[in-house]
């Protein structure tokens, strides 16, 4: 159910019953010259119509399209929050729901550099007798299929928008990664790092000086399909589903 179509005497009624309650929270950013800006909004939404579709009784709060995405801002259209505030937005929005009975959270987030906040947010409201639960989609659906395995705005984030919507991929922008390290001797090896002899120094740079049309990993956009897409959000969402009813189980 959707907290956003209750009446505040429904909502009154389900938060005192003491339901999982499930916050999509994404960012405004890049993704390559071929997906939307919403592209980590857009996932984790179309993994909780699945859950809700699933498991009617899980609460499912409006979604929170803004994160921390410092590195990427000069990238046109990015809005970053900073990890900071998206701490105190986070935070605000689960101790709020906390004064009127709600104890199990889960984060369903579909942004990397969100995970910092999030955790915080976690220990925090552990203190406060309550549980957060951080749900990355994109990184969870790695161990239940190691094939699906992506990095930023490649095959596997291409192959999800695809399926919930193919109008919102540009396929004439499809080009190759573009990795640029920091001299002859210092390649780059990931979004933060350069290497030197075998080894992986962590060097953080803006994102558009390692690659200039944002997007980077192992997945090629030529990879990605819409039948890709459509079995790893269903996937996403049947794992959720059994996990939600196990995180019901247990004693606050």
């Amino acid at each position: 159910m959707r907290l956003a179509r209750l009446t505040w005497p429904q909502a009154e009624r389900v938060l005192q019953s003491d339901p999982v309650v499930i916050l999509p929270v994404g960012t405004a950013e890049q993704h390559g010259r071929h997906l939307p800006l919403g592209t980590d909004m857009l996932a984790p939404e179309a993994v909780c119509d699945r859950i809700e579709q699933r498991d009617p009784d899980v609460l499912i709060l409006p979604g929170w399209s803004y994160g921390q995405c410092d590195s990427q801002t000069e990238f046109p259209g990015t809005i970053s929050l900073g990890p900071q505030l998206l701490y105190e937005v986070v935070m605000k929005i689960f101790t709020g729901l906390m004064r009127h009975g709600a104890r199990r959270f889960i984060a369903l987030n579909g942004h990397g550099p969100n995970c910092g906040p999030i955790e915080r947010t976690a220990l925090e409201l552990s203190r406060r007798g309550a549980m957060l639960a951080e749900l990355n989609w994109w990184r969870y659906v790695w161990d239940l299929n190691s094939a699906w395995r992506g990095g930023h705005a490649g095959g596997q984030e291409t192959a999800a928008i695809l399926a919930i919507n193919p109008d919102w991929v540009d396929r004439s922008a499809f080009e190759p990664a573009k990795m640029q390290g920091v001299g002859e001797e210092l390649p780059a090896s990931g979004w933060d790092c350069v290497q030197y002899k075998g080894v992986d120094i962590p060097v953080p740079r803006l994102d558009v000086d390692v690659t200039d049309n944002g997007w980077l990993g192992p997945d090629h956009l030529e990879t990605a399909t819409s039948e890709w897409g459509e079995q790893m959000l269903d996937a996403a969402a049947d794992w959720a589903v059994d996990f939600i009813e196990a995180y019901r189980k247990i004693k606050m």
